[in-house]
């Protein structure tokens, strides 16, 4: 009868494993559970940033056609930062998602890939990190001014893009700066680096004797 029931519970077992495979949920049989960005619509490393997702979707619903030049060099740039971002701050840090992006003198102090080098390296100081944002966000801002037509939705957009850029900077600044020296300097009041020995101070002054001359 043991035997039996052992029987039985293997097989209600087996059959509860059959039934959920065949009728799984769609995303576990992709390998993710959150929506898939098509890269015809958007560029690689636009999953990260939902505003930015925003931004470019309403350019293309409102934007001329003539106009595509400066949409898609503004695209190009919210890649490099997203990208950047992407490869700097991974568990697994280094050229990959930056390793096609063209460089364009228009927006670039340095082509990404050399950027995301150096970050890698820690070999990148906030100055020059700053400098290639201000280069972003000067061109960005110009290409956005000619976009729009409307003041409020120009506004609307800069404010998007500023936000975008802020968020990028920081978690690339974490990732890329080179650490300060604390030139040895204990980390607090309680830090061992504080403590004097009681023999070093049981030392009396020291004081020359005998003639002085001998010594200059």
């Amino acid at each position: 009868m043991d035997w039996l029931n052992l029987a039985l519970l293997a097989y209600a077992i087996a059959l509860a494993i059959a039934i959920f495979l065949y009728f799984r949920p769609r995303f576990i049989n992709e390998g993710f559970a959150t929506h898939a960005i098509d890269a015809a619509t958007f560029p690689k490393c636009f999953l990260r940033d939902t505003e930015a997702q925003e931004l470019i979707r309403e350019f293309r619903e409102s934007s001329d056609p003539n106009s595509n030049a400066a949409l898609q060099e503004l695209t190009l740039i919210l890649q490099k930062v997203l990208c950047i971002d992407a490869d700097v701050s991974g568990a697994g840090a280094g050229i990959y998602s930056t390793q096609k992006l063209p460089y364009a003198t228009s927006h670039d102090i340095e082509p990404v890939q050399s950027l995301v080098g150096r970050c890698v390296r820690k070999a990148v100081r906030k100055n020059e990190l700053q400098v290639v944002m201000d280069k972003y966000q000067e061109r960005g801002n110009q290409l956005i001014t000619s976009l729009c037509s409307d003041p409020q939705t120009k506004q609307g957009a800069l404010t998007k893009f500023h936000n975008i850029l802020t968020r990028s900077m920081r978690a690339i600044q974490q990732a890329c700066e080179i650490p300060k020296a604390n030139m040895d300097v204990p980390a607090g009041p309680r830090d061992p680096g504080y403590h004097v020995p009681d023999s070093v101070l049981a030392y009396s002054e020291y004081k020359m004797s005998g003639n002085g001359e001998q010594y200059i």
